[in-house]
């Protein structure tokens, strides 16, 4: 399998990882409606994925049409990586991605993983060396962010590119920022010039509102691409900037979300999907209202009858 990064049309606009939110319902809906350029998997557990494989293979299901697909693995063993790493090769899956930028506090101060690891190089640099040597020639990537408390880009992507990942992904936020203030984009520039004379592809990820914001970033930034995350939400069309959605086809895309979800998914909690109803329930009259009435659903049928009695007027 060649490393597809090299065989991506540009402009790149990827759909990024977000905990509890990127699940393959979720996926599938965004493959189909929004078609973004590469699609990741939220983040799974390396030491997870070995220890209780049969709960966590749920989160690693897709369907072709998401490809290319990304399996992104968390965690601080550089061991439990390449492991890990081969399931996820044994899955179908077109490249693994490293977290290195998450900044909960379960996963930086208890495991030592995420963005924990910006403070760690050597670390950072055995685990994306494990990797590769466990899924050659599968692509490898890492998504990160600018450092913990302060920026450290220079420093810090040099040191990833020593390892000569296929692409880093680049949140313009220190951990401590959360996902608070603005993204750093500056900052991304900066790694840009880092890679200019390298294989590794450079993308931005950080308050893209939409498919014109994305191409701006792309333009003016020279990054390879950028990765939309929480603007994506309730709004797979914003890859392509070709469709603006009705009413009628956001309800409509809500139910086979929740059919898909239903029918792929059956050993999640139905309550997992109301976020995703609110996402999609914005910028029309009684939208509130039907909010309301959207967070006390249970199941598919609840969720017909809403959509059916709403009435705009």
């Amino acid at each position: 399998m060649s490393d597809f990064w090299n065989n991506l049309k540009a402009p790149i606009i990827g759909l990024a990882p977000m905990d509890g939110i990127t699940d393959a319902a979720f996926r599938y809906i965004t493959a189909k409606h929004g078609q973004p350029s590469v699609i990741y998997t939220e983040f799974v557990s390396v030491n997870g994925l070995l220890r209780a494989y049969e709960k966590l293979k749920q989160d690693l299901i897709f369907n072709k049409i998401e490809r290319p697909i990304i399996a992104q693995l968390f965690g601080a063993k550089p061991e439990n990586f390449y492991k890990a790493a081969k399931i996820a090769v044994k899955l179908g899956f077109d490249g693994i991605d490293i977290n290195m930028g998450c900044p909960d506090k379960s996963v930086v101060n208890k495991q030592g993983a995420g963005a924990a690891l910006i403070n760690k190089p050597k670390l950072a640099q055995e685990i994306i060396l494990k990797t590769k040597q466990a899924v050659k020639p599968i692509p490898v990537s890492v998504k990160t962010r600018i450092g913990i408390d302060k920026p450290i880009t220079q420093e810090w992507i040099k040191c990833l590119l020593q390892t000569k990942p296929s692409a880093i992904v680049i949140h313009g936020r220190t951990l401590t920022q959360m996902y608070a203030g603005q993204a750093d984009w500056q900052e991304i520039a900066k790694a840009v010039k880092l890679a200019e004379n390298t294989s590794t592809k450079i993308l931005g990820n950080g308050d893209i509102k939409s498919y014109q914001q994305a191409i701006e970033k792309i333009e003016k930034y020279k990054v390879d691409g950028v990765l939309i995350g929480r603007a994506a939400l309730g709004n797979p069309w914003i890859f392509q900037n070709k469709i603006q959605p009705t009413i009628k086809l956001k309800f409509d895309v809500m139910l086979e979300q929740a059919q898909v979800f239903t029918k792929i998914l059956p050993n999640k909690p139905f309550y997992n999907l109301r976020k995703h109803f609110a996402w999609y329930c914005k910028g029309f009259p009684k939208a509130k209202a039907l909010r309301e009435q959207l967070m006390k659903t249970n199941s598919l049928q609840d969720l017909k009858t809403v959509l059916k009695e709403f009435k705009f007027q």
